[in-house]
């Protein structure tokens, strides 16, 4: 894979990025609080698959704190959110997605208080990029992370993600 590619793949990882509406603050460590945060933390997976389709670079990088860090390939990476969206952007640009699926059920943990959250995602991601040459090229590949968040003021921000990409 190319090393934009793999680098902008990592970070399609950010996926989980738009906040969830109707977000609560949740300080209890009962039960229908656990819930409601891993229900929060599923619909923004949901949502970053949308902003794919729907190439919202916007959306993306609404739900992420001012900066993330990133692991991947050995490296550990910290990026705000301005060059977040500007290699979504470049991602974006031109391609066409076909699949952005989930190969299994999302594995979601939240803190007792509600204040912390993570993520488990194995998705299936396939689409066909047109280069500014006109030539086209196709992707599909598996990828695998974990996502961390944390709760402020009521609405979920990602903080650190960790990606595989399935050779």
């Amino acid at each position: 894979m190319r090393p934009m590619l793999t680098a902008v793949l990592a970070l399609a990882s950010l996926l989980c990025l738009s906040s969830a509406p109707g977000s609560s603050s949740i300080r209890s460590a009962s039960p229908d609080a656990e819930a409601l945060a891993k229900a929060e933390l599923l619909a923004l997976h949901q949502a970053a698959r949308r902003a794919h389709f729907s190439r919202n670079v916007d959306a993306l990088v609404d739900g992420m704190g001012a900066k993330a860090t990133s692991v991947r390939d050995g490296k550990v990476e910290v990026r705000s959110r301005d060059e977040v969206g500007k290699r979504f952007t470049e991602y974006f640009q031109g391609t066409e997605f076909s699949a952005w699926d989930d190969l299994e059920p999302p594995i979601i943990q939240a803190s007792p208080d509600g204040k912390m959250g993570w993520m488990i995602c194995r998705v299936r991601v396939a689409y066909t990029k047109t280069h500014a040459s006109g030539a086209k090229s196709k992707e599909d590949t598996v990828m695998a992370w974990m996502s961390a968040y944390e709760k402020h003021n009521g609405k979920w921000l990602l903080v650190a993600n960790a990606t595989t990409v399935q050779p």
